[in-house]
């Protein structure tokens, strides 16, 4: 059986009716509050104040430590950074140093067989020298001690 607002009616409402608040009288003066005796701090012993400060000065050489460790991490990786950026930087330069070398050594290759061809010196010999070349073995042994001889 459940209970309805008819079974409620009988009884009066317990809150208490609203009150506008009293505004204060602009023609006189605030009052002042009465001061507040204020208690004399509590004086810790010397023990209390030593644990205290032990506490602090671990705190504060704990917060060091950690900050120097981490500042020493940072300035290890940037460290390895800067030296990796170094070698990277002096791998490529050697590497544009090798394809040069490379580039000349082909060159220089070159004009060795320019130099060095049997073909080039042959066209050389006979264009410019005018020479003629070797037929059949025709090789001439000349004999120095035997005198002045015809030669074929």
């Amino acid at each position: 059986m459940a209970l309805t607002e008819r079974d409620f009616a009988l009884f009066e409402s317990a809150a208490a009716p609203v009150r506008e608040p009293l505004r204060p009288d602009p023609r006189t003066k605030p009052r002042r509050q009465p001061m507040r005796q204020v208690r004399p701090p509590r004086e810790e012993s010397m023990d209390s104040k030593k644990a205290k400060a032990l506490v602090t000065w671990k705190r504060t050489l704990t917060t060091y430590a950690i900050v120097s460790a981490v500042g020493l991490c940072l300035f290890a990786m940037v460290q390895a950074g800067t030296e990796y950026h170094r070698a990277m930087t002096q791998q490529q330069r050697l590497q544009v140093q090798l394809a040069r070398e490379e580039q000349r050594n082909i060159s220089y290759r070159t004009q060795i067989e320019r130099k060095f061809s049997l073909e080039i010196i042959q066209d050389i010999a006979i264009s410019q020298f005018h020479m003629v070349p070797v037929e059949g073995g025709r090789v001439t042994y000349l004999n120095i001690p035997r005198g002045d001889q015809l030669l074929d």
